[in-house]
């Protein structure tokens, strides 16, 4: 698989932001390790390491080590389906994602489900998440490293940042954008409550099974509203013999 030079700066960046946030890993209380199983295989190994404040909800990422595509690809001749893999917690808590979660040309997405009562990641889940569309500088920009790397000259810096507060707020909320390790920390509230309807107990023969009972027809207009014909009819008689003169 070929990864573009821009994916390969970001993985970078994503390497200096794992080396940044586990310096700051022991200020958290909490910590949890997931592990990676391939279905059909026996060995469990380690993916990643994350601190975290269940209050605050702040975390840090201190160890990132997801597998390798090239190692776990079938070997098989017949192209086959991306393989499949169990996301462990120690807990034995356990969801499946496949092999092409981890590929090099999409980022990743971590959810972390939090305990209200222990504060304890109780369920873990790993998922692949398409990247922004490039801007026209990036795109530029990754045309020049690829020209560079074709004719074997040095890769150019990235083209600066202008010394503007509303620039350094952009480049900021892209960079954001483009981390290639995205975690979230959930917190697990009440689910769904199933709205019960009542009726009355049904009526049964001998045999103790229900009777069907016969739908109602709706009333008609006539029906509904006789009384208001009785009374309009009896005030018409009572109203029509008072016109003899004195």
């Amino acid at each position: 698989m070929v990864i573009s030079p821009f994916r390969s700066l970001l993985l970078l960046a994503a390497s200096a932001c794992v080396a940044v946030a586990g310096s700051d890993a022991g200020k958290l209380p909490n910590s949890v390790t997931l592990s990676y199983q391939l279905v059909g295989v026996p060995s469990i190994e380690p993916l990643a390491t994350f601190s975290y404040d269940p209050r605050s909800k702040k975390h840090a990422l201190s160890s990132w080590t997801p597998p390798s595509l090239d190692s776990e690809k079938s070997t098989t001749p017949e192209p086959t389906s991306s393989r499949l893999l169990r996301i462990l917690l120690p807990n034995g808590s356990a969801t499946v994602t496949t092999l092409d979660t981890f590929s090099a040309d999409v980022y990743q997405k971590i959810d972390l489900w939090v305990s209200p009562d222990d504060g304890s990641v109780f369920s873990a889940s790993v998922s692949s998440v398409s990247p922004p569309p490039l801007t026209p500088d990036e795109e530029r920009y990754q045309k020049k490293v690829a020209r560079a790397k074709a004719k074997g000259k040095p890769i150019p810096p990235p083209p600066p940042i202008p010394n503007t507060k509303k620039a350094r707020e952009e480049a900021a909320a892209r960079a954001a954008l483009h981390e290639p390790i995205k975690v979230n920390l959930l917190a697990a509230g009440p689910g769904p409550a199933p709205a019960l309807t009542t009726r009355k107990p049904p009526q049964v023969d001998t045999e103790g099974r229900e009777i069907a009972q016969e739908e109602q027809q709706e009333k008609s207009f006539f029906q509904k509203y006789w009384w208001v014909f009785v009374i309009v009819a009896v005030l018409s008689m009572g109203g029509g013999g008072g016109g003899g003169e004195k």
